[in-house]
């Protein structure tokens, strides 16, 4: 997570030197790329849980089939997305509030993104199931190599040195698909090569769809994970146009970057608890998994303080990395100071929902999803922008997760603690077994 983070954060920097309003159509472009995302890592969480409960019971066909069938449920994922993003941009980007002035460089940025999005989906897939074999390694020098590339190619697209073109903000588009194509490459060449998981064999389309189903009844709940907090995203970033203007979605996008990297580590415990919970899951060693939750939540708490404490006195020196626009600082200085707090809230919600993932109960994921998004978070972060404008809209979302926070753990605490109903009926749906 963290060369994920860096990686984003190159992007910004560099961007952000282009001026106020090419910033601005980088925070416009956020909560589409992460809704795609979000698709993407649910699909990979679905490959990766069903991978280590495989491995936990020691059958390997099952850990093959799931791997190939997984990256081509990942092509034709690439498919649809490019074909449905191309068309529908303009529509898109206006109703998330992108202006005449800033609407042209967004469509730079993801005409590029979208034609190469295959470098930003199947990369994941591949990556979960080495991490879903305990290799947490072989993933890391992935993305740092795409990370030290992207910091590489940024400044030589988008300013244009040694003699190749100043392409802008579509520079930034450029240099990402090209990054991530080179980690595609790698990811792939380590999944067949070192761990043998890809299976040329046609098994039949039977067997194919079965394996997208294993995939997708554990992949769709965990895609809703994300999914929802990134159309939160989407509607927090139109709020912010309609009562900050462009300062306010600039400042957004400095800010989100920000908290990227304030909560790094909370997103590599995310991604880190598929294999441990999964496998003891698996192997019924619930008195592990418990003992898990109960020190995952006592640490939201503690990290979530420790990123305030440091955000107080830091969050305007921080904003002035990105930009020199007095009214973006005022506007990120804001955000990190309310949103930071709210991350124990997020912390808490984000990992019950992922252990609950792990263990296969995605029923339970997608309740606190859809229900914590649609009546508590989008409610509370509308009413606080009514009541208090830029300010207030933050409040709302602070709150708001901190609520849900709350309620995930308790729904945690009752399904998976040792005197749970046993996973298995819940682990795979009836057609796999």
């Amino acid at each position: 997570m963290f060369a994920i983070t860096i990686f984003n954060l190159t992007d910004t920097f560099f961007v952000s030197r282009l001026g106020t309003e090419a910033l601005a159509a980088m925070g416009f472009t956020f909560p589409v790329v992460m809704v795609i995302g979000s698709v993407t890592m649910g699909m990979a969480m679905g490959a990766g849980s069903v991978l280590a409960r495989a491995m936990g019971r020691g059958d390997h066909h099952l850990m093959n089939r799931i791997a190939t069938d997984g990256i081509l449920l990942s092509i034709l994922t690439v498919i649809v997305v490019s074909a449905v993003g191309i068309l529908t941009m303009d529509p898109v980007f206006r109703a998330l509030g992108a202006t005449e002035e800033t609407l042209p460089l967004v469509k730079q940025y993801m005409s590029i993104w979208y034609v190469g999005v295959i470098a930003f989906i199947m990369p994941p897939v591949g990556d979960s199931a080495m991490r879903a074999m305990g290799d947490m390694k072989r993933p890391l020098i992935v993305m740092l190599v795409c990370a030290v590339l992207n910091m590489i190619l940024d400044p030589i697209l988008i300013f244009g040195l040694f003699g190749f073109p100043a392409m802008g903000i579509a520079g930034a588009a450029l240099a990402t698909i090209i990054s991530r194509a080179a980690g595609m490459v790698t990811t792939l060449a380590f999944i067949h090569f070192h761990y043998r998981l890809i299976d040329f064999r046609y098994n039949g389309i039977s067997e194919l769809l079965t394996s997208w189903k294993r995939i997708l009844h554990v992949g769709v709940p965990a895609a809703a994970v994300r999914l929802f907090p990134q159309l939160l995203r989407a509607v927090l970033t139109s709020i912010a146009a309609a009562v900050g203007g462009v300062s306010a979605v600039a400042a957004i996008a400095a800010g989100s970057r920000i908290e990227s990297f304030a909560t790094i580590i909370s997103m590599a415990v995310g991604i880190a608890l598929i294999p441990v919970i999964g496998q003891n899951w698996g192997a019924g060693r619930l008195d592990r998994v418990d003992r898990a939750r109960a020190l995952l939540n006592r640490a939201a708490i503690g990290y979530g303080l420790l990123i305030t404490a440091i955000a107080i006195p830091t969050a305007g020196a921080l904003a002035r990395i990105f930009t020199t626009d007095p009214d973006v600082i005022l506007h990120t200085r804001w955000y990190l100071w309310i949103v930071l707090p709210g991350t124990i809230g997020l912390n808490l919600y984000n990992w019950t929902s992922e252990q609950l993932n792990a263990a296969g109960k995605p029923r339970w994921v997608v309740i606190i999803n859809v229900v914590g998004t649609a009546a508590i978070l989008i409610p509370f972060t509308v009413i606080g922008s009514r009541v208090g404008g830029f300010v207030g809209m933050l409040v709302g979302l602070c709150t708001g997760q901190w609520i849900l926070g709350y309620t995930a753990t308790r729904i945690g605490k009752r399904e998976l603690e040792p005197t749970a109903p046993e996973p298995a009926p819940q682990a795979v749906p009836p057609a796999a077994v």
